[in-house]
């Protein structure tokens, strides 16, 4: 067996090899029918090569990537790049971000509660030789990249594995973080009292006129008679009702 694939890569390498002899003695006979200096020479080889061989190249590389472009295409569009995904198909990578020290606590209790899992489309990928779709597990929020955590689905089996979802997980409001803060409750105005001030300022008023008015006093008397003072006084409300009373006692 190993003699039959020895021989066979011996020869690989013999028609080769004789491929590129012909060539070589097909440009030199072409030169020699056609001399001219080395550069104009290889200009016109040149341009033989774009004509004829970039073509061919061109498709061979192409088609060999075609299978990524089509995978692109299925999640290009906005918010296109989210699908859902079964508990059981996502379990493996999980268990494994987890033996790598990646808290997964709070993305499975979220995925738990909606009955499946979401990924976001990363790009194709090759995988063991097998042509594959690689999607980011965000576990610490949607909205951030986790460009190294990775799920990876085979390209012949992607579309019966995930369905595509109606909108972001923030949108769809399917994560703890991405539920509306509660609002904050409004404080309540302190209730203005209004105090009738009316009865107020009659009141100052009233004091204010009191005490601006003028004190006017009846003539004293002149003489000096006890009884004209008495009354005058009297007349005043000058007068002291229990000290009359002490001097007119007979005791006294």
């Amino acid at each position: 067996m190993t003699n039959i694939q020895t021989n066979n890569n011996i020869n690989s390498e013999e028609i080769t090899m004789n491929a590129t002899d012909a060539l070589i003695t097909a440009l030199v006979t072409h030169f020699q029918d056609n001399p001219k200096g080395f550069t104009d020479y290889r200009k016109d080889v040149e341009a033989l090569l774009k004509d004829n061989v970039k073509p061919l190249a061109s498709r061979s590389g192409k088609s060999g990537d075609d299978w990524r472009s089509e995978i692109k295409s299925q999640f290009s569009g906005r918010g296109a790049k989210w699908v859902f995904i079964a508990l059981q198909d996502i379990e493996s990578t999980l268990t494994q971000f987890e033996s790598e020290g990646v808290d997964c606590s709070s993305y499975r209790e979220n995925t738990t509660k909606l009955g499946k899992a979401w990924i976001r489309f990363s790009g194709p990928r090759i995988k063991d030789g097998v042509k594959s779709a690689a999607f980011e597990v965000r576990t610490g929020g949607s909205t951030i990249d986790h460009p190294k955590q990775l799920h990876v689905i085979s390209a012949e089996s992607m579309n019966s594995l995930i369905e595509t979802m109606p909108g972001t997980p923030k949108a769809l409001k399917i994560e703890e973080d991405s539920a509306p803060m509660p609002k904050a409750k409004k404080k309540d105005k302190d209730k203005e009292v209004e105090i009738d001030t009316t009865s107020v300022h009659t009141l100052a008023n009233e004091i204010n006129n009191e005490l601006e008015a003028e004190v006017v006093l009846n003539e004293t008397p002149q003489s000096d008679d006890p009884s004209e003072w008495e009354a005058f006084l009297a007349a005043e409300g000058l007068t002291d009702p229990d000290l009359d009373n002490l001097l007119n006692d007979d005791d006294f």
